[in-house]
């Protein structure tokens, strides 16, 4: 725990540090100062981020892609770290007065209430549960050999092809590799995920402003689904398993999205740098692809009624854009010969190293039958979808079934209120229906809600993502936050229509109440079970360091003058030894040149 905590607080000073830099150089840029003035400021004035973890994630963000561009020419190791230190060393010097600002602000926020020991609560709550658990399976398959190459090759031409699963790219490897600190000698620390759960939890703490404000913002429903999903991955958030990485940040990137709607947020800057993050997720796990959708809100605020300044950040915007997925997809193309393996459609290069595209494309069917709920591909791999969609649905159990009959039911009622939706703007030149937003159905008084189009946007994106999920592959754990979100988001909204239209304000005040004390005492609940099943793994060597990567038996085949590791039943090696292969694949694989680091080709078979 106490390696975990210490680690932490230097991701949390370099990426806030890094993080602020950036966004500081970026709003004084043309078009990206935009904020709300008066008439009078016709210069306008620096945008003011209200929140301020923002710095932390666009400094998560920078560092994810220096860390995937340092790989492409050698190892990610100390000199990353050194380069990451002098940056944020420069950057305090630079903003010293700045800086001091901020800090003095937070530090004035913190002391409000009980504000600076529940943060501090969570932090050490969370570093305690990153510190030790159950090891994804995953993990010990290819995560933890995945960061170990970056570790001490960066990226090899082929690797793809001694271990199949080294092809599934993800940058979530690139950050996790350059905070390990392996190269202090002692084990590879795997904290990053778990640092991303810490964001969303913190996000989280604001569902407590229920209480002060006296009513439910659309926001708060978001934050409970990402409260129940903090509470299931507790015990194994400590794994570098990027479906963890991707479902905190898109709970977070939406929770934020719906906190700037009931803000009334106008500036279109925080929307596009949260369109941004879109694109980050996106390189994490390419299942986020529909999360591109939310760029049609910052991109529509640019061109509508554009300006010089707008036109300026659309091309920022889009140079930002290519600045974090094109080093995913070079190394991409270096791991495997293909631009987003195992996708076959794309195929540009014909390089020597590309893994054979048959090989590609049983591995996309694979996983497509994996998470339809079948293991093999041969008998169910074309399973009809009378047939599979059955037994996917009878596999899932609890709660998560009856989220996932939510997230249908709020689909559907998606596809009512668009329809209206369409039939109102169609009839807009009426004079029953001036003003869309103000239609009687949807009449809202204060900022609990979102606003038509925006509600449309969001909603929308949801739907893409699920969709996309269920029919490549809907394995529960690869889409848990998509059915957790979806009904959060329209059936939260359909609630706060019926709760602001039906009620009188004490039967508001009423409802307001229950639910506060359901929530309490559901929390409560919660907490009394993790801590109990938690109890029974505890080892206080954890207290002081992190739980390892697991141990496997092992035997090898040598390969050039290298000598190549494979376990001796089942198929993970987990992080020691190095490199390792899931079976002997000699006949199979040769190396390009004389050494592991130049790379891997497949032999004709």
């Amino acid at each position: 725990m106490l390696t975990v905590l210490l680690i932490w607080l230097y991701v949390i000073v370099t990426t806030y540090l890094i993080g602020y830099g950036f966004l500081m150089s970026l709003v004084n840029l043309p078009g990206m100062r935009h904020k709300k003035v008066k008439k009078r400021d016709k210069e306008g004035r620096r945008y003011d981020f209200k929140f301020r973890e923002s710095y932390i994630i666009t400094g998560v963000v920078l560092v994810t892609v220096f860390a995937q561009i340092v790989s492409l020419f050698s190892k990610v190791s100390v000199g990353a770290n050194i380069f990451l230190i002098s940056v944020s060393v420069l950057v305090a010097v630079y903003y010293r007065s700045e800086l001091y600002d901020e800090l003095t602000f937070m530090l004035g926020k913190l002391r409000v209430g009980a504000n600076l020991y529940v943060y501090l609560a969570v932090f050490l709550i969370m570093a305690y549960g990153a510190s030790h658990g159950l090891m994804h399976y995953d993990s010990d398959l290819y995560h933890a050999q995945a960061i170990r190459w970056i570790e001490e090759y960066g990226v090899v031409k082929g690797l793809g092809n001694l271990h199949v699963r080294l092809a599934y790219n993800s940058s979530a490897f690139a950050l996790s590799a350059i905070y390990s600190f392996k190269f202090l000698g002692g084990q590879s620390y795997h904290v990053m995920s778990g640092f991303f759960a810490l964001l969303l939890a913190w996000q989280c703490v604001d569902i407590k402003n229920v209480i002060r404000r006296g009513h439910i913002v659309i926001s708060d429903f978001a934050r409970l689904a990402a409260i129940y999903y903090l509470f299931t991955i507790y015990d194994e958030m400590m794994a570098p398993a990027s479906d963890y990485f991707l479902s905190c940040l898109v709970f977070y990137i939406i929770i934020h999205w719906l906190d700037m709607y009931v803000r009334h947020e106008r500036s279109y800057v925080p929307y596009i740098l949260l369109a941004l993050l879109g694109v980050f997720a996106i390189t994490i796990k390419l299942s986020a692809a529909p999360m591109l959708l939310l760029s049609i809100v910052p991109i529509y605020k640019l061109l509508h009624n554009r300006t010089k300044e707008k036109m300026g950040a659309f091309w920022i915007s889009v140079l930002l854009a290519f600045v974090i997925v094109i080093p995913f997809l070079i190394r991409n193309v270096i791991l495997s010969g293909w631009i987003l393996y195992p996708v076959t459609i794309l195929d540009f290069f014909g390089f020597y190293w590309e893994i054979p595209k048959g090989l590609a494309a049983y591995d996309a069917l694979e996983i497509k039958t994996f998470g339809r709920g079948y293991n093999d591909v041969a008998a169910f791999g074309d399973a009809p979808f009378s047939q599979w969609v059955p037994n996917w649905f009878a596999s899932i159990t609890g709660l998560n079934k009856i989220m996932l009959v939510l997230a249908l039911l709020s689909i559907v009622i998606y596809v009512v209120y668009l329809v209206y939706f369409l039939l109102a703007f169609a009839g807009e030149r009426s004079e029953k229906i001036k003003d869309l937003d103000r239609a009687k159905v949807f009449e809202i008084s204060h900022r609990s809600m979102l606003n038509n189009a925006d509600f449309l946007t969001i909603g929308g994106t949801l739907i893409g993502c699920f969709a996309f999920w269920f029919f490549s592959a809907p394995l529960i754990r690869y889409g848990i936050v998509y059915v957790w979100l979806l009904p959060a988001v329209i059936l939260g909204r359909t609630f706060i229509i019926a709760y602001n239209r039906l009620l009188d304000d004490e039967v508001k005040d009423t409802v307001v109440k229950i639910l506060i004390i359901i929530f309490l005492a559901w929390f409560i609940y919660k907490c009394a079970i993790v801590a109990l099943e938690d109890s029974r793994r505890f080892n206080p060597e954890y207290l002081l360091r992190q739980q390892d990567y697991g141990s496997y038996e092992v035997e090898s085949f040598e390969m050039g003058s290298e000598t190549i590791y494979y376990p001796v039943s089942g198929d993970q090696v987990g992080y020691d030894p190095f490199p390792a292969a899931t079976h002997d694949v000699t006949g199979e694989v040769e190396l390009i040149g004389k050494e592991i680091k130049e790379g891997f080709k497949a032999l004709p078979q």
